[in-house]
């Protein structure tokens, strides 16, 4: 966001009408005594407007509250004002930005959260403020026992003692919204930890958010210079916090989060206990663990910060990129390690969705990233309605040029998350961005885990590590958008990029959930009518490689036959390229040769007969060179030999699109049979002179 102040704003805040507007915004009149049930409504559907209705008929109870917070958030933006209209903007920002996040401590956990989730808005605050609003902790005083047991006895219906055994005697953690306890239940004498609600936080944040939301109301209405509404972001914030205030609704979102990944190798979710579980009050499974944050714990227990990350990472990324449901409080308290090796995943208040478009959108980022093709990062922004379309991108890709080709001089693998996060931020609060809140979400999720591992390893480097996945959801993921993805990955001004695709194979291995198996559907869709463009560039590359065996194993024939290594190369030259080629077509050979007597092996185990790959490339044209008939009969011997093995092979041979290939890398070898005779004729003639010559 884009803001650039004026003396017309300072004017507008220290006029009287500025005055008038900003305490008329904190006029109210009530607290109803229906409001438990109304938080309930808020945090299934939240209605601003409804939430003004209930709080609207006595202003007593609620009037030092508006007062207090009108007052700090009033001297603050004047403070702003000021520096804006003396020139000091800049200067001025680290002290300012030490202000507000001491301002927004002072006033409560309703404005810790606020201050927490604008640290992870690069759109809304320069560098300084997200790195110092980042500091904020979610911390409060415990409340009495006795007050948290009434809690409990209220909303359970029932004495402690008739469904605890046992609960210890000082809060295990407390913050802003509620503390836990230790216990165990009852009726199955399972150790469970007890999570219960901070007594009057809800009316609390209630009050806060319809006092917020007339301040930017007022805000929006007369300081232009934002370049994007607040209103809206208070409310998607308010929507978020009131669905935290119900525990039931955080059950069920940590029992999708199991369902979804709790298959995943290494990754656990505590239980709920539903018997003991309503609105204000949570018991979930107590799992024993340490915090990531906790290194001499960690060290002490033998675990291993960096292994857990890159867990995490593959949660996060599969969270972020796959389902599009996560976490969306990634703080490292949320995070223990078990001694059994499992990363356990606690808090699901706070849940987000990353729409099916983004999640392809940032992938297809990833790729526009990786080629440094800036303008198509641009046009992304539009996908991922960072911008309006109406708004024109072009202006903003030199600027990512400027960023991006310092950042990128080692492999982007190579890359520190957070600087390229801190470095981007730069750019979007230059210009008129509005990041969604899912976004800024996922880069604080990774951020954080970043963090914890460079905590261990300075050397960590986040992007090296999550590329494995990216390059396995390129390879294996059959969705349109993927595809052209990995389409703009290998192909290159028109020519298929071997090392790009030896890349993804060697980096998506290396991936948890990577199955070579489905790599078929990666072959399917090469032969399939929408892979036409990639099949021509790879008929082409194909052709390179078995030209180029062909040509070395004829050079080598005609330097025995003339114990001449000189000969051999004037009659077939070595082409600028064929070195690679030959090693390609090598590797290449060899692994369908492997993977073919693998297949064979099984296939005579189930008493088929098995058959020999064609391996051979001699021709029968002069000193072994391919001629068009031999490539003819070379490529139906391949096509006949691949469709007697594996059905997946059968079903490959079948399509069109593999006869197409064929018929493209015969047209392609022809070529270069045509171009290898015309030089082979004038080294042979080359070589009669020069005997002359000696003679």
């Amino acid at each position: 966001m884009m803001i650039q102040p004026t003396y017309k704003a300072q004017e507008w805040f220290y006029s009287e009408t500025g005055q008038r507007d900003w305490v008329e915004a904190m006029e109210l009149d009530t607290l109803t005594p229906d409001l438990p049930a109304l938080l309930v409504e808020m945090g299934i559907r939240y209605d601003p407007d409804k939430l003004a209705g209930h709080l609207a008929s006595k202003w007593p109870q609620v009037y030092g509250r508006a007062v207090r917070i009108a007052v700090s958030l009033g001297g603050f933006i004047a403070r702003v004002a000021r520096d804006a209209a003396l020139g000091q903007l800049e200067e001025r920002s680290a002290v300012r930005a030490v202000e507000l996040r001491k301002l927004l401590s002072g006033l409560g956990p309703s404005f810790v959260k606020i201050g927490q989730a604008l640290s992870a808005r690069p759109d809304l605050l320069p560098q300084v403020y997200l790195e110092t609003l980042s500091e904020l902790q979610d911390r409060l005083p415990s409340f009495p026992n006795e007050i948290a047991w009434a809690v409990v006895e209220e909303e359970l219906g029932v004495p402690v003692a008739s469904v605890y055994e046992q609960l210890s005697e000082q809060p295990v953690a407390a913050a802003s919204l509620g503390q836990v306890y230790k216990g165990v239940l009852r009726e199955t004498g399972e150790l469970v930890a007890v999570k219960v609600q901070r007594p009057g936080i809800g009316e609390s944040i209630a009050v806060d958010m319809l006092l917020l939301r007339r301040l930017m109301a007022v805000v929006d209405k007369n300081l232009t210079q934002v370049s994007q509404p607040l209103v809206p972001l208070v409310d998607e914030f308010a929507s978020r916090l009131f669905a935290e205030l119900d525990y039931m609704a955080e059950g069920r979102n940590a029992e999708r989060f199991q369902a979804l990944y709790g298959s995943m190798p290494r990754v656990r979710t505590p239980k709920i206990y539903w018997q003991a579980t309503q609105r204000r009050v949570l018991t979930m499974e107590w799992i024993e663990g340490v915090k990531l944050t906790n290194k001499p714990a960690m060290d002490e227990a033998g675990l291993d910060i960096v292994d857990f990350v890159d867990v995490g990472i593959e949660c996060t990324l599969r969270q972020l990129l796959e389902h599009g449901y996560f976490h969306a409080d990634p703080h490292p308290g949320n995070l223990l390690a078990s001694r059994d090796g499992s990363l356990v995943y606690l808090d699901f208040g706070m849940m987000s969705e990353a729409p099916q478009y983004a999640r392809y959108a940032i992938m297809a980022h990833v790729v526009h990233l990786v080629n440094r093709d800036y303008d198509a990062m641009c046009r992304d922004y539009y996908t991922l309605q960072f911008m309006d379309p109406s708004i024109d991108t072009a202006p903003i890709a030199p600027a990512l040029q400027a960023f991006f080709d310092d950042v990128l001089d080692a492999s982007v693998s190579e890359l520190n998350f957070k600087a390229i996060v801190d470095g981007l931020g730069a750019v979007l609060f230059q210009y008129p961005f509005r990041v969604p809140a899912y976004y800024a979400l996922i880069l604080r999720s990774l951020t954080v885990l970043e963090g914890l591992a460079l905590q261990a390893d300075a050397n960590y480097k986040l992007l090296g590590r999550a590329y494995p996945y990216i390059a396995r959801r390129l390879l294996t993921d059959p969705a349109p958008e993927l595809r052209a993805s990995f389409e703009d990955l290998v192909i290159k001004d028109n020519q298929l990029r071997w090392n790009r695709l030896e890349n993804l194979m060697r980096e998506g291995s290396k991936s948890q959930d990577f199955d070579a198996g489905q790599l078929w559907m990666l072959a399917t869709w090469l032969l399939s009518e929408n892979a036409a463009g990639v099949r021509a560039k790879l008929a082409v590359e194909l052709a390179r490689m078995l030209d180029a065996a062909a040509a070395a194993d004829a050079r080598d024939r005609i330097a025995r036959s003339f114990n001449s290594t000189e000969l051999a190369n004037r009659l077939v030259p070595v082409q600028p390229t064929e070195m690679e080629a030959r090693a390609r077509a090598a590797l290449l050979m060899d692994t369908i040769a492997a993977r073919l007597r693998t297949d064979s092996s099984s296939s005579s185990m189930d008493g088929a007969a098995g058959s020999s790959p064609p391996a051979a490339l001699q021709g029968s044209g002069p000193f072994g060179l391919l001629t068009p008939a031999d490539v003819s009969g070379l490529l139906a011997n391949v096509q006949g030999s691949l469709g007697a093995f594996t059905p997946q092979l059968q079903q490959l041979a079948q399509q069109p699109g593999a006869s197409d290939l064929m018929q493209e890398v015969g047209r392609q070898l022809t070529q270069r049979f045509a171009a290898r005779v015309i030089k082979f004729a004038f080294g042979s003639q080359e070589r009669p002179a020069a005997a002359g010559a000696g003679q």
